[in-house]
Formats: C-alpha cells, structure tokens, sequence
C-alpha cells in the first residue's frame, strides 16, 4: 500500500503540463501540489505532495534523468494516515541510481484471515502503526541490465485488534508488536521506451531479501519477489501489455510480509489483502488503446492466488478478475494519466480506482 500511495499521491487540481517543467534556469526546482485519490481500502484520501526535482550533473545532460525527492502526508476516508518521504537519485550518466523510501502509518485494515479458502463475509477491522525504512542502489553493469543491494527495516507496533475475533483466533507471525531487518541483492533488465505507458519493450526485476535475527531481526526467513512486464503495439496506437508477477517467502514470514493479493497495483476489484499467505502469484493482460485528444482507454483481466507452499497451489481456488477505465494523459512528454478504473470479480469483490498512473 506504502508504494501504491506515494505513486498515486500527484495531483487533485491538474493544471496545463507547462507548470510542471522542469525550468531549466534552475538548479534545484521545487514544487507543491494538493493530493486526491481512492481507492477500496482508503475511500477517498487527500493530502499534500511537495518535491524536489535536480540533476546531480549539469542541467544539460541528456544521458541524466533528472533526480526527485517528494515528502508527503496523506489523510483517508477511513481514518489512515500517512508521512512519507520517497528519493529517487540519478548519478551521472546514471551508472548508478539510488532509491529511497522513509515512511510512517497509521492504518486501520481490514482481515478475513490467512489463506486462499477465506470467507468473504468473516471480516474484521483492525489497526497498525507501521515505521519503514528502505535504502535501495543499483549499479549499471551492461546497458539495461542493472544490479543492485538494498536494506529493509520495518517496525511494526501498536497493533489493535478485537480480543477473542477472527484474528485473535488465527495463528500467524508478527501478531504482536515486531522489528524486521533484511538486506538482499537485486537485478532488472529495461527496454520499455517509457516508464508510464509504454508502447513496446520488456521489464524483467528480480530482489532476494534475507531476514535474521543476528542483525536484530525478530523473525528469521527469506523473501524472493520476481516481475516480468511486456509491452507491444498493436496498430493504431494500441497497446497489449502483460504482467507476471512471483512472491514467494520461506520461514517465519510476519504477517505484514505476507504476499497480498489485490489493490490498484494487482488484481483490481480485489481489497489489497483480500487473500494473505506467505506466497503469491499473478498474471494481468491488459489492452489499451488511444481513443482522441489526451483521452485512452483500458480492459484488464487477471488471476492469481496465495499459498503457503508450493505443494499446495490448486488451480480450483484462482482468483479472477475483470474491468475497465478510461485514461486522461496529465502530461504529455512523460505520458502520464490519470487513472479511472473499475475492477470485477464478484458480489463480494468490486472496487473503483481513481489514481495517477498504471497497474504496471
């Protein structure tokens, strides 16, 4: 949810793109700008962005994307609450690029337990405080490929739930208040012609995160997450785009480091969370096709499931879902929309999207 918002966290009053150009004249530009967005598990959710934008080599430099640095503060519908502060970095002639995210929430949830075989109608509410802290660096070692560390700390305190509910009842890690401690290795490989709507190329990302307990971690296991994404054009501006995504995590996984199924970066319709269990897989296709002016259109479907271990995947309980939206590009140059989305899997399982940016 913490990346979903910080990425969805742009605009509530878009003005003409020429406001949001870097002024070259600059060395440093800043900006501020209020937030909208909604989503299933926020409602509607508003706050303020502000950012620092840079090149760490001259203003000129053509082989340099330029540098952000965005805090931000987010208030729900639903009473959640969220400060974060996101850097992405770009060294000159960006052999090296470094990636950063500080974040503190409060987020009342929802739970309907932990599994594939969950009831829809044996739902619980409860509540978080949640302190993160993720340095991320990556090295370029041939052109598009990339390999990286990266440090993962997560506080987890103040965890509120009813005595004697569903939850109190489940078993699980990380049920009470709990520090996590990983570092790991990361790899990705990039010909996408753009980073928010891509008209052809292939992402591949691949990060393995090993958590212990003799770097004070509370809980010992290991998380390995794999992504592949492809982009290709059709005719006429028309785009088929396709995500597989992989989570799998071997140990005593904590409940906050549980794969979760859903969200608008998922499988939408879904609540984020909807489904738990240490592993998680799926796969979206989507067709998008530019329909006048800045507007586009999108379909999507998708299915996926959790498991704890791979003996116990059954195609009998995927998950599936359907839907559709509309786009509105926001700005031209980096091609990126405002997101209206609505996703379908049942009576139980439905939501409405309006975001900045993609799925994937």
């Amino acid at each position: 949810m913490l990346r979903t918002i910080t990425i969805l966290c742009c605009l509530f009053s878009f003005e003409c793109e020429a406001q949001f150009k870097m002024d070259t004249s600059k060395r440093v530009n800043y900006l501020v700008i209020p937030a909208l967005f909604k989503t299933p598990e926020t409602g509607w959710a508003y706050g303020v962005s502000s950012s620092a934008n840079f090149k760490t080599s001259f203003k000129d430099d053509s082989l340099t994307r330029i540098s952000t640095i965005t805090a931000l503060g987010i208030f729900s519908q639903k009473e959640q609450n969220i400060q974060a502060i996101d850097a992405t970095i770009y060294f000159p002639k960006e052999k090296h690029i470094l990636y950063t995210q500080i974040s503190h929430s409060y987020f009342p949830d929802n739970f309907w337990g932990i599994g594939t075989h969950t009831s829809h109608t044996n739902i619980e509410r409860y509540a978080f405080e949640q302190l993160i802290v993720t340095p991320h660096i990556k090295r370029k070692i041939l052109n598009h490929l990339f390999l990286g560390l990266l440090a993962d700390y997560q506080n987890i305190l103040k965890i509120q739930y009813i005595k004697g509910g569903v939850m109190d009842q489940t078993s699980f890690d990380g049920k009470f208040n709990y520090t996590i401690i990983g570092l790991g290795l990361t790899a990705s490989y990039d010909t996408r012609n753009s980073t928010f709507w891509p008209t052809k190329g292939f992402f591949a990302q691949t990060q393995y995160t090993h958590y212990n307990k003799t770097i004070t971690s509370d809980y010992n296991f290991n998380k390995w997450t794999a992504e592949v994404r492809l982009f290709k054009k059709t005719f006429n501006k028309q785009i088929i785009a396709t995500q597989l995504y992989h989570y799998l995590s071997i140990g005593e996984t904590p409940f906050r480091s549980m794969a979760s199924l859903g969200g608008a970066g998922n499988l939408r319709g879904f609540y984020q969370g909807r489904f738990r269990d240490k592993s998680m897989y799926s796969v979206i296709l989507e067709y998008r096709a530019y329909l006048f002016w800045r507007i586009s259109a999108c379909v999507f479907t998708g299915i996926g499931d959790v498991y704890e271990h791979p003996k116990n995947l059954n195609t009998s309980t995927i998950k599936k879902s359907i839907g559709g939206g509309l786009r509105l590009c926001i700005l031209e140059k980096e091609n990126l929309n405002l997101r209206f989305d609505y996703g379908y899997s049942d009576v139980y399982n439905k939501g409405f999207y309006f975001t900045i940016g993609e799925c994937f």
